[in-house]
């Protein structure tokens, strides 16, 4: 009963943090000149030419003139442009306000604005039947700049001949990159003399899964196979430095899948905030990479450097990465190929979500923009205060693949992503606790009663 109150508990969680992203503060409904809308200037659309953060930052620092952030577009070409751009309406106080086209377009068309009712309340009118003033439905601040109608809507839409096949393929990828991780972790293990069995590794892998499902980052996994196979082997200290190598290995190649992915995502790391300020960073991102790929082979290399860092808080935790990697230093060859499982297991979760984009119909974003978006997702549920990544992920895909999918496509696209790893391949972990038997136990032999015997007479 406690275990399933738990686990109600967790998914209770969850569905409140999908929930949250979707809160909108200071959108609504704002009047507008109806005579006007053809002026012009009184539709705009984002400027692809206008460059992100990153990018603002460069020119500011050269002392390069920035291009427009926004361009005029007339009454006929606004809903067009808002397949892949931002637009904006004039309202009767003279004010650019970005508004929601799916709320006034209609094949390509702005078809629809709202008249105040006598109640207060707002009505969807045809353009050519509108008052001489009227309202528009104004995009306020919102993690997720859609309603849960407009992913309903497009649940609503799904070709379940083509969802189905789709969505299976995801989560058999999925499948195969989690048994890379145990393949991984057992090789590591090999590598400071302990063999354990794929099998049991393999069910003590899920059921960490299972604790994962609201822990940070992968918190509850990592803590219920440090407790696992220490409580097993009775060698906690070799098996914490298992799981120091490989957050390294993990984050290294991380590192090399966003930089493998980069140069082919041109639509997602140009003109865009996320994607520019991550494109930004590939010098950071590839020496990191190099860092850590060295420190993990050569780290007395890096020894000699520890008294050059501030922070004691940082320099233990430097001391700990480099200790952990001279246990290996006989054995490199572990390390190699526990970093080649790595990128394999992250290029896996990539093609999971690439096979959800599959499943929704996202003809407009390319299979490389997908990817690129995957792997900088997965760096964001590393680093972004979630529960298990609830939230981190939709809203990455959201920023990254919006303006090309629709902000509820690219949602669906990640938040699939969440069922898939939580439900059919988390949950079942927590039938495997239930079934398994201690792996410390074994059965009382003839021998084991004698000696019991014998010790109670002496």
């Amino acid at each position: 009963m406690k275990s399933a109150l738990g686990l109600v508990l967790k998914f209770g969680v969850t569905i409140a943090i999908l929930l949250a992203i979707f809160l909108e503060f200071g959108g609504g409904y704002r009047a507008v000149a109806t005579a006007r809308l053809s002026e012009p200037e009184a539709f705009a659309a984002s400027n692809p030419a206008y460059p992100g953060i990153a990018g603002r930052l460069r020119a500011r620092l050269r002392g390069t003139p920035l291009p427009p952030p926004r361009l005029p577009v007339s009454l006929a070409e606004v809903c067009r442009a808002a397949i892949d751009r931002t637009v904006f309406v004039q309202l009767a106080d003279g004010t650019m306000r970005r508004f929601k086209p799916l709320r006034h377009c209609s094949e390509g068309v702005l078809t629809t604005v709202y008249a105040s009712t006598a109640e207060g309340t707002f009505r969807a009118v045809p353009v050519p039947e509108a008052p001489a003033e009227a309202f528009f439905r104004i995009q306020g601040f919102q993690l997720v700049p859609a309603e849960l109608s407009d992913v309903w809507a497009e649940i609503r839409a799904l070709d379940w001949s083509i969802f189905l096949p789709w969505f299976l393929l995801a989560m058999a990828i999925k499948l195969a990159g989690i048994f890379a991780n145990v393949v991984r972790w057992q090789i590591l293990l090999r590598g400071q003399g302990i063999d354990l069995g794929l099998g049991y590794l393999t069910s003590t892998y899920f059921i960490g899964r299972y604790f994962g499902i609201v822990t940070p980052s992968t918190m509850g996994l990592d803590a219920w196979r440090l407790y696992d196979t220490a409580r097993l082997t009775r060698r906690p200290i070799e098996c914490t430095t298992v799981l120091a190598v490989e957050r390294v290995i993990g984050l290294v190649g991380l590192f090399a899948v966003i930089l493998l992915f980069m140069p082919f995502a041109g639509r997602v790391t140009q003109g865009q905030s996320l994607g520019g300020l991550v494109a930004a960073m590939k010098v950071p991102l590839a020496a990191t990479a190099v860092f850590g790929f060295l420190v993990l082979l050569q780290p007395g290399w890096f020894r000699g450097f520890l008294r050059l860092v501030p922070s004691a808080g940082a320099r233990r935790f430097a001391a700990s990465v480099i200790d952990a990697a001279t246990a290996y230093g006989h054995r490199r060859g572990y390390l190699l190929l526990a970093l080649l499982l790595a990128v394999v297991g992250q290029i896996t979760t990539t093609l999971m979500y690439f096979a959800n984009a599959m499943s929704l119909g996202a003809a407009s974003v390319r299979p490389s923009e997908v990817l690129f978006a995957s792997a900088v997702m997965t760096f964001g549920t590393f680093v972004a205060p979630s529960a298990s990544g609830e939230g981190v992920r939709e809203i990455v895909f959201v920023w990254l693949l919006g303006p090309t999918a629709g902000a509820a496509k690219a949602f669906l696209i990640g938040n699939l992503g969440f069922w898939i790893e939580k439900i059919p391949l988390s949950v079942p972990g927590g039938l495997l606790l239930l079934l398994r038997r201690d792996p410390t136990a074994r059965q009382v032999t003839r021998e084991d009663l004698e000696r019991v015997r014998r010790a109670a007479s002496a």
